[in-house]
């Protein structure tokens, strides 16, 4: 999904557009613009941070880091935030950053996208996080009265009993939520000061990579009692196991991992991750005594087939223990134990190179996120096929994201596909084509808000996607937007694009009544030759918020298509077509229930339409489709009426072909 940006100045970026890209019903002058449909500027999704790394947040939620060019070896740690802040720090930059040489702010990825920043190192002050900060981020942990302070030495020691070249490490207190970060010097001790109690040490530390060695991480926690004097700790990578993976393909390149920890008890929670490079060995310290916690473990290595290979291969393999550490860290996989997926990597019309094209897989257990959702990006060219091998668990769900497309200057995608799939996978080859295609509507996002005192309807309609076992979105549809109430147009949005553009209107205190909001694409997208025409209608209730509320989402629903006979957007013309409709919707919190639904189709273009009996059961209907011999392309229509009384209506303009 999306990062949705808050209207912050929505009025004030009206009045610069004025007469541009949206207008009202009648004038957009200054003094009708509290009704007009603001085409927003949408929330940046990636940013470059001062080294060059690219981190990209994901439309479903996942996180993508991208070393700069000749940065490929880098490896990056993102340390927890009492905010709750995404904060990516490589690790060459800590020691800079904890010198005061380098400035923190512009590694707080979540602060720097809620300002509408893309490039941390271009930032202007003003514009930065004003916070402040404790070592990598926001700083929010308690003070003490300086008579009751002891000090707590803590020294640090690499696998082979050298001082680390970073770390970043933490102090906890075992029963509260006090907490704050220890500076390590160069020699790899440091300290801090703190009143008696029991407390947890936690963190990570790295020697870096070399010409002649690997480097190394550390990972762990430890516990320390203050009473009435000073304390001394130390780290000892001499005790930590090695963490290693061996699969069967004796060429596997090992292109990095991503490791996550995590402890929590009924007051507390710890939890630190990092993402290694290629040249970077991981090491556990022993798991500390600490029955009040329940600890998790998380490491996710991914190893590759050789460049030009002739048999491409990848492994994304995740390994959790989420009752303590795990027994044993030497991880040893066999294929047969694992899903070995053919995959076919489709284009939409327009091939890719590896060089604009990424896959992204991460493994989660169920019910829960373990880690911090980052990824370890694998270049991957449209149209392309190879086996991926991934850990069959049923515990594991594994979200498979593909990116490919054309990138503007900022390194925002402009045309392109985005497809992402959750699957549990089972031992055994199988096979997966991404996309499958078959295009209907996207969901999207729809909401009241009120947003300093001003009403708004806001909402992101996706008129080119689809959901056949699959969220596929095309990128570079453009078009236009029209809201009106109770008949009356009340504003209009042109040439938007629906991928990045949002739409807010402001509407008058107390506003109620029923609303049509209408998208249109009048430019389809050049990454695909499926979807080059589509609408989308709605017709619904909306009153204002209740007292207090300053936000409410409209669970606008479209009907999305799925067909096992569709792959990589083509289905075989001779074959009796068996095809799903569903009733979807983005809000999990409100339930609708389809009162009726129809379902039409095409095979010249939207030029004439033949209606398809349904056999609907709830928020489901199915129906067979014979296609004409000679017919290439298929469009559809589909209608939906829900139990709130919201109507939908959407057209797609080949949706899927026919082979």
């Amino acid at each position: 999904m999306r990062q949705r940006k808050r209207i912050g100045s929505a009025v004030a970026a009206a009045a610069v557009l004025a007469g541009s890209v949206f207008a009202s019903g009648t004038a957009a002058t200054a003094e009708t613009l509290d009704a007009a449909l603001v085409v927003q500027e949408a929330a940046p999704t990636s940013v470059v941070l001062p080294t060059g790394d690219r981190v990209t947040l994901l439309p479903n939620g996942s996180k993508a880091i991208e070393p700069a060019p000749g940065r490929e070896d880098a490896s990056f740690i993102t340390p927890p935030s009492p905010s709750g802040d995404l904060v990516v720090v490589p690790t060459d930059q800590v020691e800079a950053i904890e010198n005061g040489d380098e400035d923190p702010r512009r590694y707080n990825v979540s602060e720097l996208l809620r300002t509408g920043e893309t490039d941390a190192a271009a930032a202007s002050e003003s514009e930065l996080d004003d916070r402040p900060y404790a070592g990598l981020v926001p700083g929010t942990a308690e003070t003490f009265a300086a008579a009751d302070l002891q000090l707590l030495n803590v020294s640090l020691f690499d696998p082979a009993g050298e001082a680390p070249d970073g770390a970043y490490i933490t102090w906890q207190e075992r029963d509260g939520e006090g907490s704050g970060r220890i500076p390590i010097g160069e020699d790899g001790i440091g300290g801090t000061e703190l009143p008696p109690g029991d407390y947890v040490i936690y963190g990570d530390y790295w020697s870096d990579a070399t010409d002649t060695e690997r480097g190394q991480f550390v990972f762990g926690l430890t516990t320390v009692t203050i009473g009435d004097g000073p304390v001394k700790v130390a780290l000892d990578g001499a005790a930590a196991d090695p963490v290693t993976v061996d699969v069967e393909r004796d060429d596997a390149q090992y292109l990095g991992a991503i490791v996550h920890l995590r402890a929590r008890s009924e007051h507390t929670y710890m939890g630190l991750g990092s993402h290694l490079g290629p040249l970077h060995d991981l090491f556990l310290l022993p798991e500390p005594v600490l029955p009040e916690f329940d600890f998790e473990f998380l490491y996710q290595p991914v190893l590759a087939s050789p460049e030009g290979s002739g048999d491409p291969y990848a492994y994304n393999l995740a390994f959790h223990d989420v009752i303590g550490f795990p027994d044993d860290t030497a991880f040893v996989v066999a294929d047969e134990d694992l899903a070995a997926v053919a995959t076919s990597y489709r284009d939409l019309g327009t091939p890719y190179g590896a060089d604009t094209s990424d896959t992204c897989d991460y493994g989660d257990y169920t019910g829960r996120q373990l880690g911090s959702g980052l990824c370890r990006l694998i270049p991957t060219a449209v149209p392309s096929e190879r086996t991926v091998y991934y850990t069959a668990d049923p515990e594991i769900i594994w979200r498979n994201v593909l990116k490919a497309g054309e990138y503007d200057v900022n390194g925002d995608i402009v045309n392109g596909v985005f497809v992402s799939r959750y699957q549990i996978f089972k031992a055994g080859e199988t096979a997966q084509v991404l996309p499958n295609g078959g295009l209907s509507s996207g969901v999207g996002e729809f909401y009241r808000e009120v947003w300093e005192g001003a009403n708004y309807i806001g909402g992101e309609p996706t008129p080119v996607g689809g959901g056949n076992d699959e969220e596929l979105i095309v990128i570079g549809a453009r078009g236009d937007a029209v809201l009106s109430r109770d008949g009356e147009v009340i504003a209009t949005a042109t040439d938007m694009d629906f991928y990045w553009d949002p739409v807010w209107v402001e509407l008058p205190e107390g506003d109620a009544g029923r609303y049509t909001l209408s998208a249109d694409v009048t430019r389809a997208s050049t990454a695909s030759v499926f979807g080059t025409d589509a609408s989308v209608r709605w017709s619904f209730d909306s009153a204002q918020l209740a007292d207090g509320d300053d936000f409410a989402s409209l669970p606008l629903p479209v009907v999305q298509l799925t067909s096992g006979g569709v792959e990589g957007g083509y289905a075989e013309r001779d074959l009796c077509q068996q095809i799903t409709l569903d009733l979807r919707w983005r809000d999990s919190e409100q339930v609708v229930h389809a009162e009726d639904m129809t379902f039409e189709v095409s095979y010249d273009d939207g030029a004439t339409w033949k209606e398809v009996e349904l056999d609907r059961d709830g928020n489901t209907a199915t129906a067979e489709l014979d296609h004409p011999g000679k017919a290439r392309w298929v469009s559809v229509r589909m209608t939906a009426l829900d139990d709130h009384g919201t109507e939908v209506e959407h057209t797609t303009i080949r949706s899927y072909g026919l082979r």
